[in-house]
């Protein structure tokens, strides 16, 4: 220690001034300009997510955009267009999720580590699956009854559901082909774009809590179905908190599965 170093000699260091507050540490810096990684593991597993928002939200457009396209084509040249928008859904939205995602994670040198496809603790992450699944129903049911019972009064009449009520219209092979879709592939592709790839870009830069709050709404908009909007909200908010509190997309990719199975008996059965 130098000899003059504060605590050196026989006289204790002078007493901080009044509202003297310490820095906090901050990131090291590399000559290279690039902060290092964090030491603690779970915030290194987010900080190698490391694709831009930029490329997301490229691949987003490309997404929807196209999708869209082909949902307006059935829309005016098919008589049931929902079954064949599901079809379109698998066919055509499902593989280009997928390319988009390899084309990301081939970009930065990543895997399925960093998109979150990792099992590595299978009852914890059934355990929040199965509580997410709950929780995103009891939510989302609130506010759907509370915009019907606010809607009602306001028109005097309740709001139309046209694709329950389509839905209900469907039969034999058909409404095999959508509940599988719902069900099976809706959760795994969605999860790994809103999750997987856009939640951990938002993550990176916004921390978690606005990410998750930010995901959700995104999620919930980009359905297009506005009496349902806000409880779409809430379980894209679900959905994430799920990935940020166990990493793994299993456990949102159960919660979702679970809570589509849900929706579609409420819907056959119920009519909402």
């Amino acid at each position: 220690m130098p000899p003059f170093a504060p605590g050196a000699g026989p006289f204790p260091p002078p007493p901080p001034p009044p509202g003297y507050r310490p820095l906090a540490p901050r990131l090291v810096v590399p000559p290279g300009g690039e902060p290092r990684e964090p030491e603690d593991h779970r915030e290194r597993r987010w900080w190698r997510a490391d694709w831009k928002l930029s490329e997301v939200a490229a691949a987003l457009v490309v997404i929807f955009g196209a999708y869209n396209l082909v949902g307006v084509a059935l829309f005016l040249t098919t008589d049931n267009p929902l079954f064949y928008e599901y079809l379109a859904y698998a066919l055509f939205f499902c593989p280009l999720i997928l390319l988009c995602a390899l084309w990301i994670l081939r970009r930065h040198g990543r895997g399925r580590e960093e998109l979150g496809l990792v099992w590595d603790q299978p009852w914890r992450t059934l355990f929040f699956g199965l509580g997410g699944s709950a929780a995103a129903l009891l939510m989302s049911y609130a506010a759907f009854f509370a915009v019907y019972f606010f809607f009602y009064l306001i028109a005097g009449r309740p709001p139309s559901a046209g694709e329950t009520e389509q839905l209900r219209g469907i039969g034999g092979g058909e409404l095999v082909l959508v509940i599988a879709v719902v069900v099976l592939l809706a959760p795994v592709f969605e999860e790994i774009f809103f999750r997987g790839l856009f939640y951990s870009s938002l993550r990176r830069r916004l921390g978690p809590r606005a990410a998750v709050a930010v995901n959700g709404i995104i999620f919930g908009a980009l359905h297009f179905q506005p009496i349902y909007m806000i409880s779409l909200v809430l379980v894209g908010m679900v959905l994430a908190y799920l990935y940020e509190k166990t990493g793994s997309l299993f456990a949102s990719m159960t919660a979702h599965a679970l809570y589509n199975l849900a929706v579609v008996l409420v819907a056959l059965f119920a009519g909402w």
